[in-house]
């Protein structure tokens, strides 16, 4: 699906769902991807509004579409962000934690509810839960590496886990999520063993070359982004992927400073000339 229209896309708005539902009549798997940059700019007033159209909003827009079907996805695949949990400090959280409150945690759970409302129309439903997606093709990746060329750091005191997943599994755990008659309900999607944020850090500066010497302060992260900096680049979240492996998910990117190699060499590849892109991993 697309906003935009052209061959073999089904458009859609996310105020209004989908121009003709009928063109997706008992299609295999649905995959909602929708939803605003949640780390772009600080949290307003009005980006919250944006955050939350942009993903319950447009979710029960989509749903109300599909609801016109005779044959609905047989599974919809929902995604989700990590950030539900809140700061946990040390503490492992597993797929069946309970949320924390507050802003991101409270768009979380209303996101996953909008989700699972696909349950109501016959659809098996799955959603993963996320938070920094490392792809060496666009996203957050690039915009790490670019300032670590001249400098590196961790954020506020280092100590705080930081949950991450590659590209190669994130594309893995979703069609595992739809593939598998299984899989039903909300997952982790992140590395089996959660990373320190200096530990993370330290190892992109070992792949890079450059010495993690420096930190951004906490004050410092507040003041550009507010409550942002505490939920998002602050927050201890010690999240553990255990229905993903229970289910027999096995992940292709588990240790940070080889995942980090082999982004920073595809990287250089996108910068300098045509690249292979790799396929997805599936199992």
């Amino acid at each position: 699906m697309s906003r935009t229209p052209g061959p073999g896309r089904v458009q859609w708005d996310p105020q209004k769902g989908l121009r003709r539902p009928h063109d997706i009549e008992g299609c295999e798997a649905l995959f909602n991807f929708s939803g605003a940059p949640m780390a772009a700019r600080p949290w307003t007033k009005a980006r919250r509004r944006v955050l939350y159209d942009s993903r319950v909003k447009a979710t029960a827009a989509l749903l109300a579409s599909l609801e016109q079907l005779d044959a609905p996805p047989r599974a919809f695949i929902g995604t989700s962000n990590l950030g539900l949990f809140g700061d946990r400090g040390d503490q492992k959280i597993g797929d069946d934690a309970p949320p924390a409150g507050g802003f991101l945690s409270d768009l979380c759970v209303a996101w996953e509810h909008a989700h699972l409302g696909a349950e109501a129309m016959g659809s098996r439903v799955a959603v993963l839960r996320m938070s920094v997606v490392l792809s060496p093709y666009g996203g957050a990746f690039p915009l790490m590496v670019r300032p670590f060329r001249y400098i590196g750091g961790w954020l506020g005191n280092g100590q705080q886990y930081t949950p991450w997943i590659s590209v190669r599994d994130c594309v893995g755990a979703l069609l595992h999520l739809s593939d598998h008659e299984g899989s039903s309900g909300v997952y982790n999607g992140t590395v089996p063993e959660p990373t320190r944020n200096r530990d993370w850090l330290g190892a992109l500066g070992k792949v890079t070359g450059v010495p993690v010497v420096t930190h951004a302060p906490k004050w410092a992260l507040r003041g550009a982004f507010g409550e942002l900096a505490d939920e998002i680049f602050l927050a201890s979240v010690r999240a553990v992927p255990e229905r993903l492996l229970a289910e027999g998910y096995q992940f292709v990117d588990v240790d940070a400073e080889t995942t980090f190699r082999w982004m920073v060499t595809q990287l250089e590849a996108v910068e300098t000339g045509p690249v292979r892109v790799l396929p997805p991993h599936r199992r």
